[in-house]
């Protein structure tokens, strides 16, 4: 036989709420059980005599024994009531507890849900309805998965690309600043040329170290030892190109201010100085959603691509395009690094409509 405490373990009843509702709601003693079924047997006409006619009898049918098994059906349906007006509040606020989720360093949404607690005394019936607010979370990205790694790479790849092209497209005016002018042979197939430089010192708040091994750090941080900064399937002649240039003082600066490439960035006593670019070529591309898709996936690299537009400028209108890189894992930084990117711009169609 079932304790009581097994017994009330099963409605997820605890002992303190079951003695309070049996203070509250006390059973019925001898003599009242008595009175009440006095009354019910003078209200239904019946007597302690089974063999006296009964009045509403009906005769020319087969008696009927009523199964013992649905007298105990009903005692513990009874039962089932009284424990689900008991225990119903414990297991609801019970479930609702465990249900809240623990805190996440990623919160999309908030939902709103209602849950309606109905408990029945008597000939009255009570309804409460509370509402709850649950936050709906998102898992952290798992940062050794290719998409992991993809966002991690490039979710603020428009942050650092432009710092590492031909010319350093940072953000602001260069005109009226300080600057050196200096000039470089470009070599082509049949021809060279000479063309002329001009560096500005390097002024974006986006580079906390302003100096050259600052902005190596920055491009060691993303790039691999492969890649190539100028590469593009239309790029000519980037062999006249360099990154990371030498440093010079007032002393050491060339008398015909020729340098053999032509620089990214170069230092000047000790400060860092870029390819002057004009601010109405920055383009202000950003990716078009969150969206990475992911394919080509090996042991040591894989392909991303992600959508992206641009703000119309001075010299540009909007456009759109989808950039494809290549993610490989990098032996001397021991992780995963950008080793190629590639660009395709999506041109609206100039191309007439014939009837």
């Amino acid at each position: 036989m079932k304790t009581k405490e097994e017994m009330f373990n099963e409605f997820d009843i605890d002992l303190e709420t079951a003695d309070r509702v049996a203070k509250e709601y006390p059973s019925l003693s001898a003599s009242a059980r008595e009175r009440m079924f006095n009354m019910t047997k003078e209200k239904m006409n019946i007597t302690s005599n089974a063999d006296e006619p009964n009045k509403n009898s009906v005769k020319g049918v087969e008696n009927y024994n009523r199964p013992r098994w649905i007298k105990f059906a009903g005692m513990a349906a009874a039962f089932a009531i009284i424990a689900g007006g008991i225990g119903g509040e414990s297991y609801l606020l019970h479930k609702m507890n465990k249900s809240v989720p623990g805190s996440s360093s990623v919160t999309d949404t908030t939902t709103t849900s209602s849950v309606t607690e109905v408990t029945t005394t008597s000939d009255v019936t009570t309804t409460v309805t509370t509402t709850t607010a649950a936050a709906e979370t998102t898992t952290a990205i798992d940062e050794s998965t290719p998409e992991g790694i993809a966002h991690k790479l490039t979710d603020n790849y428009w942050d650092y690309e432009c710092f590492f092209d031909v010319t350093a497209r940072i953000r602001g005016d260069f005109e009226g600043t300080d600057s050196l002018k200096l000039n470089c042979t470009m070599h082509y197939d049949t021809l060279t040329s000479d063309a002329e430089l001009e560096y500005c010192k390097t002024t974006d708040e986006r580079l906390t170290e302003k100096t050259m091994d600052g902005v190596k750090k920055l491009y060691n941080t993303y790039y691999g030892e492969n890649y190539d900064p100028f590469y593009s399937v239309n790029a000519e002649y980037t062999n006249n190109n360099a990154l990371f240039g030498p440093s010079f003082t007032a002393d050491t600066l060339p008398a015909d201010g020729k340098i053999d490439h032509a620089y990214t960035y170069i230092e000047y006593e000790g400060e860092l100085y870029q390819k002057c670019f004009h601010k109405d070529y920055i383009l202000g591309n950003h990716w078009s959603d969150d969206q990475t898709e992911v394919t080509d996936v090996t042991e040591n690299s894989f392909t991303l691509k992600r959508k992206f537009n641009n703000n119309a400028n001075g010299m540009y209108d909007e456009t759109h395009g989808e950039v494809t890189f290549k993610i490989a894992f990098d032996e001397a930084a021991q992780d995963w690094r950008i080793e190629q990117k590639d660009i395709d711009y999506d041109y609206p169609s100039t191309s007439a409509v014939v009837n």
